[in-house]
């Protein structure tokens, strides 16, 4: 008898452990990137619902805020500039937990190309045409067909008409900084209207279209992590360390499985997964989507937009912020690059970054750190003389190959809809079933926002509207606050309507009325 007592201790050791591992909460929010985050300190201090819990993959808050460090300096591979002040809520909360940052100048340029320093001009002069001529005559052409309802093109095709097509190494650089830089994508792959109006948005619409750099110790993250501070009992609310793996949803409430089983039974869910995460087969949900959601995850695009940090054992190039490489061959090819041993920044650090983004980022991805130093070195020879040394360190983050991010950020790609945005949104079981209690899996970030996709304040505000809308279905059955904007029958509309109303140019419309 007393050889059986070990076992069934054990047995009921593992019990108690089982049992711990099922947690039950009003609310599940997954992921504690900055819309998780602010969905949660929303629900907590605005509207006093303090039964939820935040499962997230990593050892802390932040998501895609993500800090790192190269020659003991902090530097940021994720999100790394607050982009338009003034009234914008990320400015407002890097002044709140005091976040360094400073003005990023990016009219202080270098130019080169394939025979090194630009003495004649040619690329400087591109940059003008762009900015004075094609960008202005764009604008006015995305206004005009909004006003009159025509259909939506890719941005390739909108500066075609603008007058603009590039054809020289430097008018296809000038258009990479301007545009590719900014969106991760070529103007091919991405909307005309909707990517103008969210230039105005992000740029304009906050009364300040200054950007800044940020540079702090204890990361950009602090925005995230400044407002998890403020929620009451957040290390009790908070699951760190936990993968999803499953999410099971029904009229009756979503239950969430990670890869330890680790299992959190909710009534109500909010998904903050990246669109590339929900592209991917890293989550499964039961039932799958429907296909009205799918084919609307499908069609936006994650963006990929690389950061490669390097530090040097001496400075070679200038003391101004950036240079610009034309490259005679590939547009757009290591054309960006980013000093930050300057004064304002990390002055005696040599360190040097460069931006790839789309086709030349994954590349980079699949490659070795040698074949990346190589490519880089390629062009830093090419740019300052065969003399210059190589790096003694190197940072080379690859955000598509992460099964957490499948990428940086949101671009609306050419062909998107707003219907398709709508529909990314949209809770489910089916948001038009006739009990609209039945609504529980949410789904909310920076993606899922009209106006600022692709940005922090995407993110920020995102998080708020999920929390809002949670908020009333938690209070009052989801009969009220926000329900209709996750109607189907906003999300699908009818074709005939959707066709007279022309839905893609709904932005500028709702900018000029804001």
């Amino acid at each position: 008898m007393r050889s059986s007592f070990p076992l069934l201790a054990s047995l009921l050791s593992a019990a108690v452990l089982a049992e711990a591992a099922v947690h039950k909460t009003k609310v599940v929010i997954l992921g504690a990137g900055l819309t998780g985050v602010t969905a949660a300190k929303a629900l907590a201090l605005e509207r006093n619902i303090t039964d939820f819990i935040i499962v997230e993959a990593l050892p802390e808050v932040g998501g895609r805020l993500k800090p790192a460090s190269i020659g003991g300096y902090p530097i940021e591979i994720g999100a790394n500039w607050v982009q338009g002040l003034g009234t914008n809520p990320i400015w407002a909360l890097a002044q709140k937990y005091n976040v360094t940052n400073v003005y990023s100048d990016w009219e202080n340029i270098d130019y080169f190309d394939g025979r090194g320093y630009d003495f004649d001009g040619k690329l400087e002069e591109a940059f003008a045409r762009y900015e004075e001529h094609a960008l202005v005559n764009a604008t006015k052409i995305s206004d005009l067909r909004q006003e009159r309802g025509q259909a939506d093109l890719n941005f390739r095709a909108g500066l075609n008409l603008a007058g603009w097509v590039a054809q020289t190494p430097y008018e296809k650089t000038a258009e990479y900084f301007e545009f590719d830089w900014e969106y991760a994508e070529p103007p091919v792959q991405s909307s005309f209207i909707q990517n103008i109006n969210s230039f105005i948005y992000n740029f304009d619409g906050f009364g300040n279209d200054s950007n800044n750099f940020v540079f702090d110790k204890r990361g950009f993250r602090m925005i995230a992590q400044g407002q998890a501070d403020e929620i009451p009992n957040f290390a009790e609310k908070i699951l760190y360390n936990e993968t999803v793996t499953t999410i099971a949803y029904s009229k009756d409430g979503v239950i969430v499985t990670t890869a330890d089983n680790t299992t959190i039974e909710a009534e109500f869910a909010l998904c903050t997964f990246s669109i590339g995460v929900l592209q991917n087969t890293d989550v499964t949900f039961d039932p799958e989507l429907p296909d009205w959601k799918k084919d609307a995850i499908a069609n936006f695009h994650m963006a990929t937009y690389m950061k490669i940090f390097m530090q040097f054992p001496s400075k070679f190039w200038n003391d101004t912020e950036f240079s610009v490489y034309a490259d005679p061959d590939e547009r757009g090819y290591y054309a960006v690059w980013q000093s930050l041993d300057v004064a304002k920044f990390y002055p005696g650090s040599h360190l040097f970054m460069v931006t790839l983004t789309s086709a030349q980022a994954y590349q980079a991805e699949l490659q070795t750190e040698q074949e990346v130093v190589d490519a880089c070195m390629t062009v830093l020879r090419t740019m300052y003389g065969s003399g210059i040394p190589s790096p003694i360190e190197i940072v080379i983050p690859r955000w598509t190959l992460d099964p957490l991010f499948r990428g940086t950020f949101t671009n609306w790609g050419a062909g998107a809809t707003v219907e398709q945005q709508n529909a990314i949104r949209a809770p489910l079981p089916d948001p038009d079933m006739p009990s609209p209690e039945s609504q529980r899996l949410f789904f909310a970030g920076e993606g899922t926002s009209r106006k600022y996709f692709g940005y922090l304040q995407g993110a920020y505000f995102e998080g708020r509207l999920a929390s809002a809308v949670i908020a009333d279905c938690v209070e009052n059955g989801c009969l009220t606050s926000e329900k209709t904007a996750y109607s189907k029958r906003e999300i699908l509309g009818e074709r005939e309507e959707a066709e007279k109303r022309t839905y893609v140019g709904g932005g500028l419309r709702g900018r000029r009325f804001a």
